[in-house]
């Protein structure tokens, strides 16, 4: 029966290994025991060492090519080639043992230590998550087949380690977690005209900008837009002229940010293209960046549209923004802004 391994090693011997870097698994202290019980075909397992406040994870695994004790020399030799991370320096007459690979692979789930609580060898009364390991400990099948399973890995007929109910289940938790992360939960799909809106509402805020909109009382998934705006039409009468004041109130979304150019969004889904083309034109003196926002199957209509003589004055402004590069743009705008929470930048509330 082929025996397999449960190594040690950093983190960052793990992810130089996994970039195809490190081609070498070196023993840090000479062996009084030689490695005689896995070889060519072997599997061993990485976890992490132990670190204060850090769980234990199985980051990866790779198949033996080779196990040597290797003399001072060919050791140096396999440093110099960048096979060996943060290599030793041996002394003539020393010897390390150390183990060959090609491909070191990633678990795309890392289950902690603590997690192996089901996972025993066939000889063993303690699963792993009780064991003390230290350099190198032997699994067999088993124990393998069974970290496997914990990482989502499948086994060597190819068939999935987990039932269809619980992939299920574990898919469904991913997709809630995602879409929590973007945003994409508090809207409903296929886009409303009042989601849209809800989207250039939030992406606004989260780039810095005071936001307005004509139809604070419509909602979107329960979500009332009004509670979105930070701008009422009295607030727009102090950067807009009497002029176009009231035009500019009736426009779906508007963006402003003192000192700063309006960005003004007319959206259309299931209404006119051009009454909200024209609603743009009525304030075109205004210096403002015209958007309509509309489904991409309306790209055409709004550019024939646009073609009226009537819409000289922003022809030149206006900008067509499909729902779909909107809906990237809302999760793109949600992850950044999130990335960069911890730097408290002052035109970002």
């Amino acid at each position: 029966m082929v025996k397999h391994a449960i190594l040690l090693a950093d983190e960052e011997w793990c992810k130089a290994a996994a970039s195809g870097k490190v081609k070498v698994y070196d023993f840090i202290k000479p062996r009084k025991r030689g490695i005689y019980a896995i070889g060519n075909g072997s599997v061993c397992v990485v976890m992490t060492k132990a670190k204060t406040g850090q769980p234990q994870i199985v980051y990866g695994e790779f198949t033996v090519k080779e196990v040597k004790e290797v003399d001072a020399s060919e050791y140096n030799r396999l440093a110099e080639q960048g096979l060996i991370r943060k290599s030793q320096t041996l002394r003539p007459g020393e010897r390390r043992w150390v183990i060959f690979f090609d491909e070191f692979k990633e678990y795309a789930r890392k289950p902690r230590k603590a997690e192996l609580t089901d996972v025993k060898t066939a000889t063993s009364n303690k699963p792993i998550s009780e064991w003390v390991i230290s350099g190198l400990s032997y699994i067999d099948d088993q124990a393998l087949e069974g970290i496997r399973k914990k990482a989502g890995e499948k086994s060597e007929n190819g068939r999935p380690l987990y039932s269809i109910a619980e992939r299920l289940e574990r898919l469904e938790e991913r997709v809630d977690r995602l879409e929590k992360l973007t945003g994409l939960s508090e809207l409903n799909f296929p886009l409303s005209h009042e989601c849209v809106e809800l989207m250039l509402l939030k992406i606004g805020r989260q780039l810095g900008f005071e936001v307005y909109t004509a139809d604070p009382s419509k909602t979107c998934s329960n979500v009332r837009l009004g509670e979105q705006a930070t701008i009422t039409r009295n607030d727009l009468s102090r950067y807009a002229g009497p002029e176009v004041l009231e035009p500019l109130s009736r426009i779906d979304v508007v963006w402003h940010r003192s000192g700063e150019v309006f960005y003004v969004f007319e959206v259309v889904v299931g209404g006119s293209m051009h009454e909200a083309l024209l609603r743009l034109s009525r304030i075109g003196e205004l210096n403002a960046r015209l958007f309509v926002v509309s489904p991409d199957s309306k790209r055409k209509e709004y550019e024939n549209r646009l073609r009226n003589p009537a819409f000289n004055t922003i022809r030149g402004k206006c900008k067509f923004l499909s729902t779909g590069s909107l809906a990237r743009m809302f999760i793109l705008t949600n992850l950044w802004r999130q990335s960069i929470e911890s730097l408290q930048l002052p035109h970002i509330k």
